[in-house]
């Protein structure tokens, strides 16, 4: 209400009704993702508190997120949670939380490769590992999952960079190079590389059957033969939403013949793999990722892709052109992945992958408090 000296009072429905809590929190950009970082000593100990906590930071179920950090976008609406302490060998412990959007939950059943490349470089900035001269290797582990991942960072003369030159599909400013490396000992999530031994299989969904690769190597997903859908696996994104739409169903159905829990949003990873743009080698890729096409590739969804690939009859195989038959490759054993905007290049041990590595870029982009009410 307005008082008679024109000074707004504040009504009873409008009075304060809790306090504001202020997190330390660090924002990263890890290859084509935005990440807050939090610090397990600064937050709740029980995992429904850092829940309920990390929902109204982000600010969901607004599908703006207006009164939060969240960027409105699955690539921007992510954290991890982050030991404290380092340890002498470079090992990182973390947990990784995909909050949702459009309702108030967290997911921490999958991974995501680019916030991994942000943490990798955060772990040298903070302190958590030690640099070293030349490069630093970090390995970081997301204790929920398993996921161990190694990144590879310059550290001359033992000083982390700031800022960097590296440019990468998908993002627009550079970054500090950081290579990233996925091994297959501990790229399941469930046990099982291929849960159901079958190149492919078939998916039901509506009344109409979709063949697809289902594989869980960086995180589950289930890849799709784009013909099916009557695509090519290269379409714009205003011609996939009919696939978006569908592309819940598809996960839930996926899930079930995967034998993995079928109510999670963020795996299986779903999308569609179909032959390169004429004239080049590898396949071109879109993926969906929490209910959006995504604008470029979650690095474990390019793992699943790389280690279908080696997988004789499966969806990836029978859709990529090799060397031998198109011009432009740039040799040794690497797969050319197809996008919306540009291709991401991964690099392979051997034709059935048990390493898989991308160049990526990461920066540390903010570091502070976040203020977040205590409702």
């Amino acid at each position: 209400m307005t008082s008679p000296t024109g000074t707004v009072q504040l009504g009873e429905s409008d009075s304060p009704r809790t306090s504001v809590i202020q997190v330390p929190a660090a924002l990263v950009r890890g290859g084509t993702s935005k990440c807050w970082i939090f610090r397990q000593s600064d937050l709740p100990a029980d995992t429904a508190d850092i829940e309920r906590l990390l929902i109204r930071t982000f600010g969901s179920p607004d599908l703006r997120q207006i009164d939060g950090v969240g960027g409105a976008s699955s690539t921007t609406s992510k954290a991890i949670i982050v030991d404290d302490l380092g340890s002498a060998d470079g090992v990182v412990n973390y947990r990784f939380a995909q909050v949702a959007i459009d309702n108030p939950s967290v997911e921490w059943d999958s991974n995501c490769g680019n916030c991994a490349t942000g943490l990798g470089l955060y772990a040298l900035h903070a302190r958590l590992v030690t640099p070293a001269d030349g490069v630093s290797r970090v390995t970081i582990v997301n204790t929920l999952t398993g996921l161990s991942l190694v990144c590879e960072v310059p550290t001359p003369g033992g000083e982390v960079p700031t800022y960097g030159a590296r440019q990468i599909p998908g993002q627009y400013y550079p970054g500090v190079p950081v290579d990233i490396i996925f091994e297959s000992s501990s790229w399941t999530s469930f046990e099982t590389e291929m849960p159901t031994g079958h190149a492919v299989d078939e998916v039901t969904v509506r009344g109409r059957t979709f063949h697809a690769t289902l594989i869980d190597a960086g995180a589950p997903a289930a890849l799709f033969d784009p013909q099916d859908f009557g695509f090519t696996g290269r379409e714009d994104a205003e011609e996939l939403e009919e696939l978006v739409a569908l592309a819940p169903e598809l996960r839930s159905a996926a899930a079930k013949v995967m034998g993995i829990p079928s109510h999670l949003t963020s795996i299986p990873k779903v999308g569609i793999v179909g032959p390169p743009p004429a004239g080049e080698t590898g396949v071109s890729a879109r993926m969906i990722s929490m209910g959006a096409l995504h604008p470029a590739i979650g690095l474990t969804s390019a793992v699943a892709i790389a280690a279908a690939s080696g997988r004789a009859g499966s969806v990836v195989a029978n859709a990529a052109v090799s060397n031998a038959e198109s011009a432009g490759h740039d040799g040794g054993d690497t797969l050319a992945i197809h996008l919306l905007n540009g291709a991401t290049r991964t690099a392979l041990d051997a034709a059935v992958p048990t390493k898989v590595a991308f160049q990526r870029s990461a920066r540390v982009i903010s570091e502070g408090t976040v203020l977040v009410p205590g409702d």
